[in-house]
């Protein structure tokens, strides 16, 4: 019996590392061999306790109805902005496509921007001006079905260059 307790122990402390070293290694991939795409957002900055600082960010709607489905094919605009332009409960076969965060409908999955704690408090001021006459979108890597977002843009500047400047 305690031959085995031993064994049993290692495999448990592996497992436990292993989830979130995966969800890291996984995460860094699609940075960095992902395809790129822009989507229009409005951002709002809150604070959670639990989370940190971060920037509540909600896809603008655009042209074309993507339904309901697990999985929503993108397509690029002609003012080079990025699109769901249908969804599906199937894997589909060809193109790019992003996995749901929301396993009943379609939901795309890029609802927070995470930065830094020094730059959020004048993030949060920034982030209120924009409205009608500023253009805010966000930059994010796609592979196989994975996204995640690589950078906070307003009006084509990044928004820690856009802090950094003002200071």
């Amino acid at each position: 019996m305690k031959k085995l307790l031993m064994p049993a122990l290692i495999a448990v402390i592996v497992a436990q590392l292993f989830a979130p070293a995966y969800t890291v290694i996984n995460r860094y991939d699609i940075l960095k061999t992902g395809e790129e795409f822009k989507f229009k957002v409005r951002p709002v900055d809150p604070y959670d306790a639990f989370r940190g600082r971060y920037v509540s960010l909600s896809p603008e709607q655009r042209q074309g109805s993507h339904g309901s489905g697990r999985y929503g094919v993108i397509t690029v605009g002609a003012d080079g902005f990025a699109l769901i332009s249908s969804a599906s409960d199937k894997k589909p076969v060809s193109g790019t496509y992003v996995k749901s965060s929301d396993r009943s409908s379609f939901v795309l999955p890029i609802d927070r921007y995470y930065m830094n704690e020094k730059l959020a408090p004048e993030a949060e001021t920034l982030v209120q001006q924009v409205g009608s006459d500023k253009e805010a979108y966000v930059t994010v890597r796609v592979k196989n079905g994975g996204m995640v977002i690589s950078g906070l843009f307003i009006d084509g500047v990044a928004i820690e260059e856009i802090i950094r400047h003002r200071s």
